[in-house]
Formats: structure tokens, sequence, C-alpha cells
């Protein structure tokens, strides 16, 4: 997903349930001090992985969609994406997110909310290297770190579970390609979700890369109404949406170390470019990356 990995030996980039989120978030912090991993439809041999530390500051002032709003939005969101191979063609990934979100409605009043959020959990498996890559993957979104009940509250509350199938190519000198194509079954009130991904990469030279995606979500149009009462429409986390966003990376990666792996410093600029009933604005992300 977010860094660059070699391919036959060229160089690419790339992107009881409470026991197991303890389990697994304890598994992706010890992969940020550990010792090059794949992302995409590619997956890490056995013992090495990937970790991203990364901080985003975004920004929405306006809304795309039907629905009449004049959004004042901001987060500061911290992040750890983590993955880590297996073995047999199998490799685990996941997500941690803390967020500091605030929104002002059309009063003036301003609403705040400030903690962990969704967390993600997954595992990919490689069915095949050539002539191009091809993976599949199970991901689950767990929201046990927060409160829906609240009246600004940083999730929808439900589990979603979503499978995924991961092409990818390697274009030798000129980069790499990836498309990805999922459906996610999100429990409860929210509408399922078709997802779609298309991601182009490739190195300046030994240490910089570059990295565009498009990131895509189409609703399944079969949500249930949320009841309201005493809360705050939280405009980043509707229940129903459809969204595109465009996404530019920069990446530095500074010179493998046999014990320490390969640091490297990264930034992206995403913005929402079309949907519906979604936030448009811009995100900022600095990132520290880990391939080891």
């Amino acid at each position: 997903m977010n860094f660059v990995k070699n391919i036959d030996g060229v160089k690419t980039n790339e992107t009881s349930l409470n026991m197991l989120l303890v389990s697994a978030s304890c598994l992706l912090a010890a992969m940020l001090f550990s010792s090059t991993s794949i992302a995409g439809a590619w997956v890490a041999k056995k013992g090495s992985g990937y970790g991203k530390l990364a901080y985003a500051d975004y920004q929405a002032k306006e809304f795309l969609g039907t629905q009449q709003t004049n959004p004042d939005f901001s987060a500061k969101n911290t992040s750890f994406y983590g993955e880590y191979g297996l073995g047999g063609n199998f490799a685990i990934y996941g997500q941690l997110l803390y967020q500091d979100m605030q929104q002002t409605d059309s009063q003036g009043i301003t609403f705040n909310t400030k903690g962990f959020g969704d967390t993600e959990i997954g595992v990919r498996y490689q069915w095949q290297a050539q002539p191009f890559v091809l993976s599949t993957s199970l991901l689950l979104k767990l929201p046990y770190l927060y409160d829906e009940k609240e009246a600004f509250a940083r999730g929808n509350g439900q589990e979603d579970i979503e499978l995924r199938v991961l092409l990818g190519k390697s274009l030798n000198e000129y980069g790499y390609m990836g498309f990805e194509l999922g459906y996610r079954l999100r429990t409860g009130a929210p509408s399922d979700e078709y997802r779609y991904l298309l991601e182009y990469g490739f190195n300046i030279n030994e240490n910089i890369y570059l990295r565009t995606k498009l990131d895509g979500v189409l609703s399944a149009n079969n949500g249930d109404d949320f009841d309201q009462t005493n809360a705050v429409s939280n405009l980043s986390i509707l229940s129903e949406y459809d969204s595109g966003k465009l996404e530019f990376s920069a990446g530095y990666s500074f010179e493998k170390d046999s014990t320490n792996g390969q640091w490297g410093l990264e930034f992206t600029y995403t913005r929402e470019v079309y949907g519906d009933n979604i936030l448009q604005g811009n995100s900022y992300q600095f990132a520290l990356t880990r391939v080891f």
C-alpha cells in the first residue's frame, strides 16, 4: 500500500473479539520496531513487514451532494498501519486510528470529539505471482474503542466485514500498477459498500518514489434510517455515501540497514474529487515508514 518494495529484483512502490483486537494491536505496534514488506496485491515473506506512523490534518468547508449544508469540519488524525508476513503466502495487516475532530453547525455551535476511532484488522493471501499478482483479503472493522452513543461520535458503532480481490503488475523500470475491487458488508443501519482502488507508482531513483491512487466507495443503497435522538450528525461518517478520493504521495527511503531495516519519510495529499453525501476537503499527511 504505502511503501517501496522489491519484486524480482526490481524496486517498486506501493497501500470473546476484544481479545482479538488487543492481540492484533500489540502485534501491529511491535511491527514498527521489528526489522521488504509488500502491499496492495503483493504479500510479504514470512518475518518481513511494513509499518507506517502518520499524522494528518484535514479541513473541509464544502459538501458534495443534494443535502444542503455549509460544513466547517476539521480533523487531526494520528494513525498506525502495519503489515506482517506469516508465511505460506499469508500476511496480517491492520490500522489503529486516533482522531481529534471538530465540527461547527450553521448556528455557530462547535462540537468536538477526541479518541480512538474504528480499528481495522485483516488477512491477505497471495494466489499467484505471474503473469500478474493475484491476492484476496478479508478485513474486519471493529468499533470497540469509542462510544457510538456519544452526541458527536467518532463512528457509526457497527462491525464491517470486507472481501476484496487485488491485482498487481510490475512494469519494471516504469514502476507498477494495482487494481482492487471489494464488497464491504456493514452490520446495523449503514449501507453496504462496493469499494475500488486504482494505483500507480514508480521510483525516481534508489531513494525517492512517487505514487498516486484513486480510492472509491459506491453505496449499495441498502441502509436503514438511524435513530438520531440527542445525536449530532458527524459529516465524516454518514451512513450512506459515494466517494472518490485522489491521492498523491512522495516518499524518501533511507539506505537500508541489515539490522534496522529501511526507514523512510512520506508526504501524502488527498482530496475528494467526486461523490455524493460527503465532505470535500484537503488532507495533508506526514509519515514515518519502515520496511523490514
